[in-house]
């Protein structure tokens, strides 16, 4: 079976007038692991009769599954599943840790075949009917053996839980819950949307927690929009990020006159810092100098 691309989950923008109606929207945790797409057996099995499981990450290169999750895969039904690899309780970079390759956890929260049957244009509460039966009868029924489970008698596959949520106060109660344990944030999702390989529709919506740092411009390095397409910058302790400007007249500006940028502070939004002090996923937010941008 060829890989599918995964469907993507678009941001919710500050100024976005979003809103959230009774019994339209779920709610899934956004988890901080790594995106896979799990084929279990779809092209039939092995020579010793088990299902021919294959993962892939979001961008189609392969992935070697930890032997506890590929037992508990095995005995799933043959399709196409959508899910991240975590280690609970940790970030995304947990799952590279080879000393916690036995912590590790596949959460699966959508699904884009099943028993040879194309299910994207069923529904979202459709699909999630499917698991559910999936997860309470045919997988778990028989009971887990201690080697399909984590190191810390996790079960090493799970179905992601999912809210009803009517308005946004809900919204931001259950985000808060997760940030407060520091969780990465929510991904809503309308109940009736279909499953859009590839796409980034705007009925799955993710809200994730940012966090501000100011750092020093302090060179360019060529892009392809040119020589200072890409900003080098670096804090206060020596760590060095980059990120991208923020619009085609602030680059006509830099590619006049890089010289005058350098030295200058830049305010980043960014997800987390990483243990070796790196940014995760930084994006120039506004110079220090600008005098239209928001209050810190």
């Amino acid at each position: 079976m060829p890989f599918k691309e995964p469907q993507y989950a678009r941001p919710i923008k500050e100024k976005e007038n979003f809103k959230i109606l009774p019994r339209e929207w779920a709610a899934e945790e956004k988890f901080d692991g790594h995106r896979l797409i799990v084929d279990t057996g779809s092209d039939g099995k092995d020579l010793f009769g088990k299902p021919t499981v294959t993962a892939w990450s979001r961008n189609g290169i392969v992935r070697i599954l930890p032997p506890h999750i590929r037992l508990m895969l095995e005995r799933f039904p043959a399709g196409i599943y959508d899910g991240e690899l975590i280690v609970p309780k940790q970030r995304s970079y947990g799952v590279t840790v080879l000393e916690d390759e036995t912590k590790r956890v596949f959460m699966v929260f959508d699904a884009m075949e099943l028993v040879g049957k194309d299910v994207t244009k069923y529904t979202y509460d459709e699909r999630r009917g499917f698991l559910r039966e999936i997860f309470n009868s045919n997988v778990l029924a028989g009971g887990i053996g201690i080697e399909r489970m984590t190191r810390d008698g996790e079960w090493s596959v799970k179905l992601a839980e999912s809210f009803n949520v009517d308005d946004m106060d809900e919204v931001t109660k259950l985000r808060d819950i997760i940030w407060a344990r520091d969780g990465e944030g929510l991904i809503l999702k309308k109940r009736d949307s279909v499953y859009q390989s590839g796409k980034r529709p705007k009925d799955w919506r993710k809200v994730k927690a940012l966090r501000s740092a100011k750092l020093a411009i302090i060179g360019f390095h060529e892009g392809l929009m040119g020589p200072t397409s890409v900003i080098v910058l670096r804090d206060g302790e020596g760590n060095e990020t980059s990120v991208k400007w923020k619009n085609l007249e602030m680059l006509e500006r830099t590619q006049a006159d890089p010289k005058k940028f350098i030295g200058q502070l830049l305010w980043i939004e960014y997800q987390e810092r990483t243990p070796d002090g790196s940014y995760r996923h930084p994006r120039w937010d506004h110079l220090d100098n600008d005098t239209d941008a928001r209050p810190r």
